[in-house]
Formats: C-alpha cells, structure tokens, sequence
C-alpha cells in the first residue's frame, strides 16, 4: 500500500512530512480570484504556477492569482520541500470565489463545502489519477492517506477511533446531456502522530530547534469561519486585504454570513483580548485543513 501525506503549511503536517516519509507528499492550494491579494513577490508567483502546471491545474483553471491562506503558507511548502528532499505535488481546485457563486451561498459549520471541494475533492481526484501507479498483481490498491492531526487534539481524535475510507465522485462520461458520475474508493485515513501520542510538545520543540522552514502566524485561511472571533479580529490586523475578501462576500451574499453572531466587518470592530492564545489554526475536523 502506498502512502500519501497530506500536508497543510502548518506546523504539525510539516512534523509529518519531515518525521514519516511518504511516496508522494500533496499540498492543496485554496485560491481566489482577487487580484488585491496577489503575492508581492513574483518569483514565488511564477514558481506556484510553475508546480500547478505539472498537474495540468493552469490550463484547466488559469495561472494563481492569490489565496485565501497567508502568503507565508506558500514559502512554508517550498521551505519543507527542501527540507524532506522530495517532491511536493501541488493540487486546486475552483476558485473560491467560482465555488461561492456555483453554490450561490457561503459555507458555514454545517455546510462546510469549502474543505469538501477545494480540498478533499482535488486530493481525490489526484489520488484516483494516480491509482494506476499503485497496482498489485493487476489490481489497483488503496492509498495510506496520512493526516496531520496530533494525539492532544481531543475534539479531533474522537473522530479518529476507526480508519475512514475515503471516496470521491468523479465524473465518468455522459448520460444523455447531463454528466455521469462515479464515486471511487482511493484511499484509508491514517493518523500516525496520534498512534504515536505526537503532541502540541514535541512538535514546537523540534520547529523551535529547526529555523529553516517559516511558518505563518495563523495557519489555513485567514478567515476560516471554524476560528474563534479573536483570531479573525487579529487577522484583520494582520492580513487586512484577505480578510477584505471574506467580508466583501458576506456584503455580496446578503443576508448571510460566514458564522454568527457576527458579521466579519463586526469582527473587525470588535476589542482585542490581549490574554487570548492567538495562532491556533482552524479547528475544522476535516483533517484536510490542519495546523
């Protein structure tokens, strides 16, 4: 069986990557359309549309513009790369902004579609491409998909007690004018760092002592609606334009907000708690987006 990591840019996926090696390591890209938002740096523009390329994502979506994810979070992918030695593949799926309008609403805690289709869905579909390099006497295996989630992640691990398969719908061909569609099994969860009682611990003190990858302040995207209040008034601070974006959303999806009981321009208003542990990542229980 062969072994993928999914890694995130935050901390804890890149202790995976480095700690257990993997035949392939996946980085899936969250994007936006919002050309504000776009890196300053053009070399690392160039060098993201350069890896989207090799997966066909450039002629299939059109060259990176920005993310909703901190920019730091791309060097932090390069950075491991070059750290673990070995390739890092970089997935997207539609834009964030395309996903919205699809829909024709916000994702919310109940309906977190976000993690579901520019996440989980591109790890499926390029998991499922690649199934034919994964063939034991003539028959296609099972991806190990190993996830960053850490053994004091309490309200995560309770999710963790079985190994999940996991499935994603592609489509197959047509059925008259409408598309056929196939959901394909690809892959079983794992969680090795809470099988090894990986903590909070061990992993801030070997990034403390391993200064050639950055990190960003905050991990995921900068308005992830599974952050607390404080964290999202804080990257308004620190990431104003991106979080501009999630709020211009709220305004053009009238009557409906990313979480209550606030808006995100209301975040913006509110007081800083200076006793708050800021930099916590998103929380969700997805395992896809991860800290």
């Amino acid at each position: 069986m062969k072994t993928i990591n999914s890694l995130s840019g935050g901390k804890t996926s890149s202790y995976l990557a480095v700690h257990y090696p993997s035949d392939y390591n996946i980085f899936s890209l969250v994007c936006i359309d919002d050309k504000k938002c776009k890196p300053n740096d053009k070399r690392l523009i160039q060098k993201i549309n350069d890896k989207l390329d090799q997966g066909g994502y450039i002629k299939k979506y059109g060259e990176f513009i920005a993310t909703a994810e901190s920019d730091v979070t791309l060097k932090t992918i390069f950075q491991l790369e070059q750290k673990i030695g070995k390739n890092i593949n970089w997935l997207r799926g539609k834009s964030f902004d395309q996903l919205i309008n699809d829909k024709k609403m916000l994702p919310f805690k109940l309906a977190r579609f976000c993690t579901q289709e520019m996440k989980m869905r591109a790890v499926g579909e390029w998991a499922i491409s690649k199934m034919n390099e994964n063939i034991i006497d003539g028959v296609p295996k099972l991806f190990l998909n190993n996830v960053g989630i850490r053994h004091d992640e309490d309200n995560r691990v309770k999710k963790t007690k079985e190994e999940r398969s996991l499935k994603t719908k592609i489509i197959i061909g047509k059925r008259g004018s409408r598309n056929a569609w196939k959901e394909i099994e690809w892959g079983v969860v794992n969680y090795p760092l809470v099988y090894d009682k990986i903590t909070h611990y061990q992993i801030k003190q070997f990034w403390d002592k391993n200064t050639d990858v950055e990190f960003p302040l905050d991990s995921n995207c900068v308005g992830c609606f599974h952050k607390n209040d404080q964290q999202l008034r804080k990257n308004w601070d620190n990431e104003p334009l991106k979080m501009e974006w999630f709020a211009s959303k709220e305004r053009e999806k009238e009557n409906r907000e990313w979480k209550r009981p606030f808006s995100y321009d209301q975040i913006k208003t509110l007081g800083l708690q200076q006793d708050f542990k800021f930099g916590t990542g998103s929380g969700c229980n997805a395992g896809f987006c991860t800290d």
